[in-house]
């Protein structure tokens, strides 16, 4: 069995990292729509609805709100998963291409 190149453990962590970045920027991208535009439509809507079915809407889109962010949060949490896993794997790796080479 023969294992990677330097150059091939070099070119996975690579691409580990930068999936953790595209990890990162989504849940940023979620985090800023959940506070402006999701927000933003939750202000319009409570001032033209009245009534009961006016709070029913506001607490499904404070809920809906609520879990834009959890998922941004798990994205964040997968994305740090993913940097401690490649490092993990990296070192890993290098140790062993060193003992072979």
């Amino acid at each position: 069995m023969t294992g990677k190149s330097k150059k091939e453990i070099e070119m996975d962590f690579s691409r580990a990292i930068n999936q953790a970045q595209e990890l990162e920027h989504l849940a940023d991208d979620l985090s800023r729509a959940a506070n402006s535009g999701v927000e933003a439509a939750l202000l319009v809507l409570m001032n033209s609805w009245r009534g009961d079915a006016a709070r029913s809407m506001e607490l499904a889109s404070r809920s809906t709100t609520a879990e834009i962010y959890r998922t941004a949060d798990d994205l964040m949490r997968i994305a740090r998963n993913i940097r401690s896993t490649a490092d993990i794997v990296y070192r890993a790796e290098k140790a062993a291409a060193d003992i072979c080479f």
